[in-house]
């Protein structure tokens, strides 16, 4: 009860700060938005192009978005040496990334709840009847993508070039999320049926399972150094 009370308490801390500055938020909004719009405008597509590419464009706003929200997860904790009060608190450590984990995924998903319909729309796609499993495509990424970002995020915090570094960090590590999260999108949204795509699904999940673990494991060891 413990581990969890100090994870909500991180996380909670991170979204009245979000909630005070609108920063991140912002930036990631308009950025994605831009992102769309652009896609939107400069591609004259039809019905069998659109299916084709509209997996592919999502995930590309979605993850230059989250890159973009990500690599700040932990500037506040630079600021008053306050890394340092996380560090000598009496709270599991696992608890503290639990809680930046949770805090950077409602970033990144509240993001997508707003730009996930306009993508929707822009592109005249006809997946409404089945928006709840693309919402669950959608999820299974961004989870993958937030333990990733969480974990460079905090290894990069110190580091004078992290906008460059944290890119470069993250980007390689995240394509089997990408691969998997494009295929699976695209099978929903052309109406394809499960089996068809469910080992892309399983990916995800097994990608999300191993990194749960190896983020946990891994942070302790960033924050001892």
């Amino acid at each position: 009860m413990r581990f969890f009370k100090a994870a909500y308490a991180v996380a909670w801390k991170d979204v009245l700060l979000e909630l005070r500055r609108k920063e991140t938020f912002t930036a990631m909004f308009f950025f994605s938005l831009l992102v769309l719009l652009m896609f939107n405008f400069t591609l004259s597509l039809d019905r069998t192009q659109v299916l084709s590419l509209a997996p592919g464009l999502l995930w590309l706003a979605i993850t230059f978005t989250g890159v973009l929200g990500l690599g700040k997860g932990f500037l506040a904790e630079r600021e008053n040496e306050c890394m340092d009060g996380l560090i000598l608190s009496p709270v599991p450590r696992g608890a503290i990334f639990l809680g930046k984990l949770v805090g950077n995924f409602l970033f990144i998903f509240a993001v997508e709840a707003v730009t996930l319909p306009l993508f929707v729309v822009l592109f005249n796609l006809d997946v409404w009847g089945r928006i709840g499993l693309l919402v669950f495509v959608v999820i299974l990424g961004t989870v993958g993508l937030s333990l990733l970002g969480t974990l460079l995020s905090a290894m990069t915090v110190q580091v004078r070039a992290r906008e460059v570094m944290f890119p470069l960090l993250i980007l390689p590590l995240v394509i089997p999320v990408l691969i998997g999260a494009v295929q699976a999108t695209a099978g929903v949204m052309r109406g394809d049926g499960w089996a068809d795509y469910a080992h892309w699904i399983r990916l995800l999940v097994a990608f999300d399972v191993v990194f749960s673990v190896a983020s946990f494991w891994g942070f302790s060891f960033l924050l001892e150094d």
